[in-house]
């Protein structure tokens, strides 16, 4: 009996918490902002900053329901993981983040208007939100055209079998970085790995400036390759 009043008694502390904006949101930006944000807390992330402040308006209003936040908890999770994960000379996996961030753009689908539209863009801006350089000098062509890749596969809509081909092709031009093949067969591997890169950005779905600045970097990429690693 006594055991009966207990779980009576926290079953409605539980409805009269969930019955409180103010809890919920609370909860609701702890464990998205612990997602969304690197994991150098020091390091502020505007675009990430926002992401949480209009899932919790999402929340408040009743556009975003908890179930839908626990989805995009753990597909911000792996995608967390994945870059995490991710380290110099390592092989590339675009498919991975690819298909977590495809699971949440799935979830926002579902979203009422107009937060469905303000998640979407706020989800591309963490996307391509990058953690400040820790030099001046910019990136070598390689390596900014893995990060540029990176952010037009997560902010298109590509297919599978593109964004294996846009990693395949990345993975490509590291192994021949690391090699040592002779200068004409590295030129060749380079040039194939090039038009396979450019036919997928042309074919696919991607926005127009990530394109255009994908083929740019293309053409900026000569025989060293740079690092091609994609930054976080």
């Amino acid at each position: 009996m006594f055991e009966s009043e207990n779980w009576g008694q926290t079953a409605r502390i539980m409805r009269n918490v969930l019955k409180s904006p103010s809890i919920v949101t609370t909860l609701v930006a702890t464990f998205v902002l612990s997602m969304a944000v690197s994991s150098r807390a020091q390091e502020p992330n505007p675009a990430a900053e926002k992401f949480k402040q209009d899932i919790k308006a999402s929340v408040m209003n009743g556009s975003l329901t908890i179930a839908q936040v626990q989805e995009l908890k753990e597909n911000l999770e792996i995608l967390k993981n994945a870059k995490a994960e991710q380290q110099p000379g390592a092989t590339i996996d675009l498919l991975t983040p690819y298909h977590a961030v495809s699971k949440m753009k799935a979830t926002m689908a579902n979203v009422k208007q107009p937060d469905r539209g303000i998640l979407m863009e706020d989800l591309h801006a963490v996307m391509a939100s990058k953690k400040p350089p820790l030099s001046a000098e910019p990136d070598p062509p390689g390596k900014k055209l893995g990060k540029d890749i990176f952010i037009a596969v997560m902010r298109g809509e590509p297919t599978d079998a593109q964004v294996e081909q846009l990693q395949g092709s990345l993975n490509s031009l590291q192994r021949l970085k690391a090699g040592n093949d002779r200068p004409l067969v590295k030129l060749r591997a380079l040039n194939a790995a090039k038009s396979q890169i450019s036919e997928t950005m042309d074919a696919g779905a991607f926005r127009s400036q990530d394109r255009q600045t994908v083929l740019e970097d293309l053409n900026n990429l000569g025989h060293q390759g740079g690092g091609l690693r994609r930054g976080r």
